[in-house]
């Protein structure tokens, strides 16, 4: 047994070096000439950005080691802070409104900020100044870091993201080396924290990465209120397998004497959450889903009922923030003064419908659910509306990828059970690669994806697909390198067929903003 622990010590030692070496190894290097010269453009800090991203043979060799998001994320995010010239009790400023979930969350986050920049108690109110920070982009990186309703401007964003990254090029370690830049997800976060306090946002909607205990957003020290979106299975890598050990994760975003929401959840989270929040003297503030009778005809911005459940979320927190930061008191289940902000709230890529004039006869449906919960809830959305349509006339075609780590065949299993049963005539699995020219678009580029020409995944999504479907007569499954073939062959089948076609493109964002990259739709 001791040779055992021995080895177990060891064996993580060295693969800790392992994955430090690879990191050092495969960091794309920027020039320092490039990095100093002063006609510095959107293009370069995307080029730079990239750089940052954790590579393939390091996110494998993580995934071997069974890694773990651990408890040196924290304190090494606050010598990052330092770097950049703050301390992370400078950010109790933003008043921010924290919010977690597995399904749900940057939803609910959209919301909330839509709710509060939308609020006016009467005329002669000041309108509140939001900061929103989400993560994944769509389209273009810019999407994650919003003022007031509205993705920050290339010029913004290239003022503000050299801002950061001088920072890190011009201070040196005692040995005078220069420090190691954050990887690309706790660049964005330090470079929102950033934008946020030189904008003076008056309340910042941070959603958190992955988790929350260990989660680069969870530097925040004082939050005005924190809440918890859905709950269910995903990121088994880093969180653990377990609802409970992915509930306790959440959790960690739970501060001191600041109130804790949170939606319905499966019993053992809920415990979980609850005991969480217990501990640290966090007031647990437990509610109840919106329905359709509470709406009263309130049609929210949001497509798809499972957005009920984050709109009764969004209206705890932001009628908490209301009284905390305002004094104001709001009673009512939806305040006359949220509803604005939840009718006119915008959340691209998510139970999203479109039609595009040059292609009139085809209803593009995106949704980019990637766990089997939520799913669940977009096959639902899409159900309801495509049925009223459901005739001879119209064809139907999934589009689907899932990325490396998630169980595809599980969420087509959620896509074949749905009652009544919802047919695709095809159905096309595609890799996450953007052009033809196995290119990516500089802003979707993403270094922890092999290109794999023999696409085995994908190939596999199909054969699965036929599996799942074998009862059934007249559909055909196809298998294409990159999401532009892919939207090529609906065009050109568009073209030579006089029906109406229904696409739902489903499994994953990335492909959703690839997708929508093809198709020149700007978010």
């Amino acid at each position: 047994m001791q040779n055992f622990a021995f080895f177990r010590r060891n064996y993580r030692k060295h693969t800790s070096n392992f994955i430090e070496k690879l990191y050092k190894f495969y960091s794309t290097k920027i020039s320092k000439a490039d990095m100093q010269a002063n006609n510095r453009t959107y293009e370069d800090a995307i080029k730079c950005l990239n750089s940052l991203q954790t590579n393939a043979a390091i996110l494998q060799a993580i995934r071997a080691s069974g890694g773990r998001l651990n408890e040196k994320s924290l304190p090494e995010f606050r010598e990052l802070c330092r770097v950049i010239g703050y301390d992370p009790s400078d950010f109790n400023r933003l008043n921010v409104i924290h919010i977690t979930g597995t399904k749900g969350k940057g939803s609910t986050s959209a919301l909330v900020e839509s709710i509060l920049r939308h609020y006016k108690q009467d005329e002669n109110i000041t309108p509140i100044r939001t900061g929103l920070y989400t993560s994944p982009h769509l389209i273009a990186v810019r999407e994650r870091i919003c003022l007031n309703g509205n993705k920050l401007s290339e010029e913004k964003f290239t003022k503000y993201f050299f801002e950061c990254w001088d920072k890190f090029d011009s201070n040196k370690k005692e040995d005078n080396s220069q420090s190691a830049k954050p990887n690309y997800f706790r660049f964005l976060t330090l470079m929102a924290f950033h934008v946020f306090m030189n904008e003076n946002v008056d309340v910042a909607i941070m959603e958190v990465g992955v988790g929350g205990e260990y989660d680069s957003t969870n530097i925040i020290e004082k939050p005005i209120v924190c809440g918890v979106a859905s709950l269910g299975i995903d990121h088994q890598t880093t969180l653990g397998d377990t609802i409970e050990a992915i509930a306790w994760h959440k959790g960690g975003i739970f501060k001191r004497n600041v109130p804790a929401i949170t939606v319905e959840q499966p019993t053992s989270a809920f415990e979980t959450l609850k005991k969480r929040a217990i501990d640290i003297n966090a007031p647990f503030i437990p509610i109840s889903s919106l329905d359709e009778e509470t709406l009263d005809g309130i049609k929210l911005g949001l497509a798809g009922k499972h957005q009920f459940t984050n709109a009764s979320l969004a209206i705890e927190l932001c009628r908490i923030w209301l009284e905390k930061q305002k004094s104001v008191k709001l009673s009512e289940k939806i305040p006359k003064e949220f509803i604005p902000g939840l009718v006119q709230v915008y959340w691209p890529g998510r139970a999203q419908v479109l039609k595009l004039p040059q292609y009139q006869s085809i209803t593009w449906y995106f949704d980019g659910a990637h766990t089997s919960e939520s799913v669940q809830a977009c096959i639902e959305w899409f159900k309801s509306s495509v049925l009223e349509k459901d005739n001879d006339l119209v064809e139907r075609i999934l589009l689907f990828n899932c990325i490396h780590g998630r169980d595809g065949v599980e969420i087509l299993k959620q896509i074949t059970s749905t009652k009544p049963f919802i047919k695709f005539d095809h159905a096309i699995f595609c890799s996450n690669v953007t052009f033809i020219t196995n290119q990516f678009k500089l802003d979707l580029q993403s270094n922890s994806d092999t290109i794999d020409e023999k696409l085995t995944l994908q190939k596999n999504l199909a054969e699965s697909w036929s599996q799942l479907n074998s009862s059934i007569d007249n559909y055909e499954t196809h298998v294409f390198l990159s999401i532009e073939e892919s939207v090529k062959w609906i065009i050109e089948y568009y073209q030579q067929t006089n029906r109406e076609i229904q696409v739902l493109i489903t499994g994953s964002l990335h492909l959703v903003g690839g997708v929508m990259a093809v198709l020149n739709i700007d978010v």
